[in-house]
């Protein structure tokens, strides 16, 4: 008999995509994050493997999470950022598990 799956995404976040903003000082358009909608996410360890690898100056790996497989992500991870409790970060990495449809985001603090 299969085992019952838990959900084991148990926090929320804000997606935010590259796009057009209205600056409510100006009332001019100007790039930003706009938001796009809520996801889920389980919190994953950050190794000290994690950050060995991802070692720039700018770009250190501070965060991992899991999140639903979502296509457009995968495809455009640079458009993309993670707002998690008034903090954004830029998506540095993905790696995807297929058969569980899920995503693992490595992420770095947004400047």
């Amino acid at each position: 008999m299969a085992r019952r799956r838990t959900n084991n995404l148990k926090w929320t976040a804000d997606l935010l995509k590259l796009g057009e903003i209205i600056d409510l000082k100006t009332d001019r358009v100007e790039m930003g994050y706009p938001f796009v909608r809520k996801i889920n996410y389980a919190t994953l360890g950050v190794t000290s493997t994690d950050k060995i690898f991802a070692e720039r100056p700018v770009n250190e790996v501070v965060k991992k999470i899991e999140v639903r497989l979502d296509r457009d992500i995968e495809d455009n991870q640079k458009e993309y950022r993670i707002e998690i409790r008034g903090k954004k970060y830029n998506i540095e990495r993905i790696y995807i598990k297929e058969d569980l449809r899920l995503m693992e985001l490595s992420l770095s603090y947004a400047n």
